[in-house]
């Protein structure tokens, strides 16, 4: 049996029928071809004392064990949820993406050692005046992000017009624009309840002329290896400085994309799957138990890809609109593959354990049998040397 664990606001809808992101049908036809049941539940359905859940089938409300494995699908920024992860690891479950809220200034330090993905990281650091300072004297353009959040929402886009800086602040798609200097733009931020970066900004692919990134999804497969399981273009509502579905923005095939702009599509998609899945290797190093990425990698003019951001809850609709059916279906089938692969070696593992205690059973049976005294047993004669 494979768990998926959902915020319980989100099980509720699907178990009322309403549309979402999540496609709990997916996830149930990859787990039949893997022998698989599913159970979708929250963390306030689990009966700790009793090992249980109390989950759903996608048809009916059922009462199991809880799984070896799980699909961690609820954000975990929350302290309640960190905590009952971490009771559900002490009880050996395996759970991915266990921490699915990571910093994005720990993410670009982690792959900052790697030297083979330097060139593909943007400049980024902690918000100072010096910070922002040297980054905004060695680029045209910087972007200022709260370091956790998501679907674009806070994210700052600073620009030098004639002798003005102009900052142009996100607020769900809409975009606000004002005058500043630096020491007011650090304030503002400062202001603000989030932790932010500051990041060197790209000068990114447009598209009809508005900006241009790439969701990238690498996974870990079947065979628990990390594997290239698709990409497609983000673009920019006009007006917009953010890429985001959730603020307005687009999604097409990246394919078409990169046609529109007279590139080898096969090479630079290849290009850029190989850059993927050298990200996720070297995450995997640090983070432990992640296997569901969603990467943001912008190009510039020269086809160079750029890392923009790491997201450990893909919510996968971005290759839906582009129309990326198949690969839209293979987002939700990986994660399960990998989940049936995990299930098998911890049955094969229990299987060699159950053989070990058997045959250190029928050792000691045969022993006794034989009128052996052990010689730890009180009147036993000691051992010959």
């Amino acid at each position: 049996m494979i768990g998926i664990l959902y915020p319980p606001s989100l099980l509720k809808r699907l178990m009322s029928g309403q549309s979402s992101f999540e496609k709990p049908a997916f996830y149930i036809a990859a787990a039949r071809k893997e022998g698989e049941e599913i159970i979708f539940f929250s963390l306030f359905d689990i009966h700790w004392s009793k090992n249980t859940v109390l989950g759903w089938t996608g048809t009916a409300r059922v009462e199991r064990p809880l799984p070896a494995v799980i699909i961690n699908r609820t954000r975990t920024n929350l302290l309640y949820v960190k905590r009952a992860i971490l009771r559900l690891k002490q009880m050996g479950k395996v759970i991915f993406n266990q921490h699915n809220v990571v910093s994005k200034l720990r993410i670009h330090r982690i792959l900052s050692e790697n030297e083979l993905l330097l060139p593909h990281l943007p400049m980024t650091d902690d918000v100072t005046y010096d910070s922002v300072k040297q980054l905004l004297d060695q680029n045209a353009c910087l972007f200022l992000k709260p370091r956790t959040s998501s679907v674009g929402n806070g994210i700052i886009r600073v620009r030098k017009e004639n002798e003005d800086m102009i900052a142009e602040i996100n607020m769900l798609g809409r975009t606000k624009r004002k005058k500043v200097g630096i020491h007011q733009l650090v304030n503002i931020v400062k202001a603000k309840k989030q932790n932010y970066l500051v990041q060197q900004g790209i000068a990114m692919m447009k598209y009809k002329d508005s900006p241009v990134d790439f969701r990238v999804s690498v996974q870990k497969n079947g065979s628990g290896v990390w594997q290239y399981t698709g990409m497609v273009g983000k673009v920019a509502r006009k007006g917009a400085i953010v890429t985001n579905i959730h603020c307005g923005g687009d999604s097409l095939k990246a394919s078409e994309l990169f046609e529109h702009w007279g590139w080898n599509a096969a090479g630079v998609e290849q290009k850029i799957a190989r850059m993927a899945l050298r990200i996720a290797s070297t995450l995997d190093e640090e983070l432990p138990h992640i296997a569901d990425l969603g990467l943001d990698i912008a190009i510039d003019e020269a086809q160079h890809p750029w890392l923009i951001e790491v997201n450990f809850r893909d919510l996968r609709i971005t290759f839906q609109i582009a129309g990326e059916r198949e690969k839209w279906r293979a987002t939700f089938a990986t994660p399960v593959k990998y989940a049936a692969y995990l299930n098998r070696q911890i049955k094969a593992r229990e299987r060699m354990n159950r053989r070990a205690q058997n045959a250190a059973v029928a050792a000691k049976g045969t022993a006794g049998e034989s009128g052996a005294v052990p010689a730890d047993r009180p009147g036993a004669e000691p051992a010959l040397p």
